[in-house]
């Protein structure tokens, strides 16, 4: 077989602990979703039409800014 990159292992080696974060946030959130643990924040998101719209439209100006 022949020899990965090193620019390859590294990639692979990122993904892998990257998984395992993952897999220990999603554990630790269904625990305390289990134990009805409340978050400390208590603030609540909505997304309304109004906000994408302000979203896109500062993602242009930003855009536009660095061009």
């Amino acid at each position: 077989m022949y020899r990965r990159p090193k620019f390859l292992e590294v990639l692979i080696e990122i993904r892998q602990e990257m998984a395992r974060e993952c897999d220990y946030d999603v554990d630790l959130f269904a625990e305390h979703i289990r134990q009805g643990v409340p978050s400390k924040s208590h603030r609540r998101f909505k997304i309304n039409d109004t906000d994408l719209e302000n979203s896109s439209a500062e993602a242009k100006r930003k855009a536009i800014r660095r061009s």
